[in-house]
């Protein structure tokens, strides 16, 4: 927990550094909550559609912390597009290795997990006032046990807006590394649940 504390407070300094650029739309987004590890088995998978056939197969590849793991903090910068910094923690026990008779292996590791990412966002808009798909590009650092690199990062995300100011929000994330050695630093995915808020508006009727 102290090192989540560690990096609420970081990001907490990053978006001081421009509080006084909020405008009347309530420029900056702050999302908090849980996040999973897929061990690896994008880069295990020879084909596109082997990589993402068990998207959904948590049980056999998804890595979770009990707790509050990500927090991240953006800033809005027009026509639909913001920018933000994500930082997460994690405990990587499943590793998907390369099959070994048309099978794969699934390795139990015991590894740290910490990650700091940046990002572009872009949203399609909001639908029926409540759902807002987000697609994101971007790029982090990543350090696993006692190895770390850098990752190229793409992905697609969801918020669901319960009010003006408040929702859920749901964002999976492919993270390719360019290590040679994919048990030290695999291409691997990373999914979050977490809440959003939206703040930052100015009091534009003196209340």
């Amino acid at each position: 927990m102290k090192h989540l504390n560690k990096l609420v407070l970081a990001i907490f300094m990053f978006a001081g550094l421009s509080s006084q650029a909020q405008d009347s739309n309530n420029p900056w987004s702050l999302a908090f909550g849980v996040n999973a590890l897929d061990g690896g088995r994008v880069s295990a998978a020879g084909s596109v559609a082997d990589q993402f056939s068990e998207y959904f197969n948590a049980k056999d590849y998804w890595s979770m912390v009990p707790s509050v793991s990500y927090v991240s903090v953006s800033k809005y910068v027009g026509d639909n597009f913001s920018f933000g910094l994500t930082g997460s923690f994690n405990r990587l026990e499943k590793l998907v290795l390369p099959r070994v008779g048309g099978e794969y292996v699934v390795a139990t590791v015991d590894e740290m997990y910490y990650g700091i990412d940046a990002v572009v966002n872009y949203s399609f808009g909001t639908y029926l006032n409540t759902f807002e798909p987000t697609a994101h590009v971007g790029g982090g650092y990543t350090f696993i046990g006692d190895y770390s690199g850098g990752t190229v990062n793409g992905g697609l995300g969801l918020n669901i807006w319960l009010s003006e100011k408040i929702g859920l929000t749901l964002r999976s994330t492919y993270k390719y590394s360019f290590d040679d050695v994919r048990t030290e630093m695999p291409t691997h995915m990373q999914h979050f649940a977490g809440v959003i808020f939206k703040f930052g508006g100015k009091d534009t009727d003196g209340d």
